[in-house]
């Protein structure tokens, strides 16, 4: 069962009607360390393969085995339901729907959040855009990650009606600017910006060598029109969301 699950069946029976919902898929906590430990069993399943001289082929099954059952257990089907009081998910890991079992339950009241934040990025596993919303909460899995996985038209809607219901007063949940809307986000930019100029002059010189050559051209300067424009868009989008500049002044 799922943190709190028990503890909080209770808040979800009582929550009065359903406001807006959303199907999607992720992850039930931060999807980086999901993935760090995914990686962690895999190269464990397949160390102790070849403690046993197992065929290469069966050292690699391990590895994907290993993946595999972690993703299952904490990758699946989400779906969202917001009411007055706060945001309730059900979540079907992939592994618990070939096993037949049941989705987890779980309830965070506005009470319960501390902070929120929209946020754009590059998905890199598809050539699009994707938006999502990071909600931290005082209890585990302390991060709530929703991402528009499936439907964005829908995704857009329901993180909208969120952040109204946010932004109420008797639900006030502080929003914090996304990644690229910070002054973080600009000073990493800065930096990256200074060493491609440095890099780009030892390039002129003839300083650099193939191998730099190669990791300038095709990994730096890239990186940095990246970071470049990711940053100015967000910003650009923050002042035409919010036109008086407050998001920035918190930012």
């Amino acid at each position: 069962m799922d943190d709190h699950e028990d503890g909080h069946r209770a808040d979800d029976r009582e929550a009065p009607d359903v406001i807006a919902d959303l199907a999607t898929r992720g992850f039930i906590g931060r999807p980086g360390p999901t993935i760090l430990a995914a990686t962690g069993m895999g190269l464990l399943a397949m160390t102790l393969s070849f403690a046993f001289d197992s065929p290469m082929l069966v050292s690699m099954a391990a590895l994907f085995a290993g993946i595999l059952l972690v993703l299952g257990i904490r990758a699946g089907d989400m779906r969202y339901r917001l009411t007055g009081e706060g945001l309730g998910r059900s979540f079907r890991p992939l592994l618990w729907r070939y096993l037949g079992l049941r989705s987890r339950e779980q309830f965070f009241r506005f009470s319960d959040m501390r902070f929120f934040r929209r946020d754009r990025d590059w998905s890199r596993y598809r050539a699009e855009e994707v938006e999502s919303v990071t909600i931290g909460v005082r209890r585990p899995p302390f991060r709530v990650v929703i991402h528009d996985m499936i439907d964005k038209p829908s995704f857009g809607a329901f993180a909208d009606v969120f952040e109204r219901l946010a932004g109420q007063g008797e639900t006030f949940v502080e929003r914090r600017p996304g990644f690229y809307e910070s002054v973080w986000a600009i000073l990493l930019t800065a930096l990256f910006v200074a060493v491609a100029v440095v890099l780009i002059g030892f390039f002129v010189a003839g300083a650099l060598s193939p191998t730099g050559v190669f990791r300038l051209l095709i990994v730096i300067i890239p990186g940095v029109i990246y970071m470049v424009w990711r940053v100015s868009s967000a910003r650009f989008a923050a002042r035409q969301d919010d036109p008086q500049g407050k998001s920035e002044a918190t930012g």
